[in-house]
């Protein structure tokens, strides 16, 4: 899985530049925080029985406004970012996005973790990258080069196997080899004697 992803970014920074993006670190740096949001959660509230989804969102909100709001008015302070209020389509737009695009899809992923499990439910979010590539090669006719084919198939591959495991709970396929290798070499040894 990691390599699949690395190979993916290495060949998207040949595409752009040479240089890490600023992007990549914040991304690398909020990977490393949601790990750490799923551990703590899942050792807080073990089941979905546990737990109150209108007060963890709310909290979620809550929190959100109160530690990112007053980074806004500084942002527009220094000259990074210009703030203005939007108009009532992009007022519309934004909650539209809002609702569906962070509400519903963390609440649906939340669900996933307590039906499945947390690893579940994250090596799922890592399937975007392989299935964004194949929607647009399917919908836009991109052409992408070799090594973004060779970096998507380890991502779907693990996947699969996950599932698999966690599926067959009492299935060692590792071991199941060992010991098939076991009785073919057993068996020709044991036939020259």
């Amino acid at each position: 899985m990691v390599a699949g992803v690395v190979l993916v970014s290495l060949e998207d920074l040949n595409l752009e530049s040479s240089v890490v993006p600023v992007g990549v670190v914040w991304s690398i740096a909020g990977a490393i925080l949601y790990a750490c949001y799923m551990v703590f959660l899942k050792h807080k509230v073990p089941t979905e029985d546990r737990m109150d989804f209108t007060m963890f969102f709310g909290f979620v909100g809550f929190f959100n406004t109160i530690i990112l709001w007053p980074g806004f008015p500084l942002l527009d302070v220094f000259g990074w970012e210009t703030f203005q209020l939007p108009n009532l389509q992009h007022l519309f737009y934004m909650s539209v996005n809002g609702l569906v695009g962070t509400v519903l899809s963390e609440l649906l992923w939340l669900w996933g973790c307590f039906l499945t499990s947390s690893l579940m439910a994250t090596l799922s979010l890592s399937l975007t990258i392989p299935l964004t590539m194949f929607v647009d090669i399917w919908l836009k006719g991109i052409k992408y080069s070799l090594l973004i084919y060779i970096g998507a198939f380890p991502m779907m591959t693990s996947f699969i196997a996950v599932s698999l495991l966690t599926h067959y709970e009492s299935w060692d396929p590792l071991m199941d080899g060992m010991k098939y290798l076991h009785r073919k070499c057993w068996r020709r040894n044991h036939m020259y004697r």
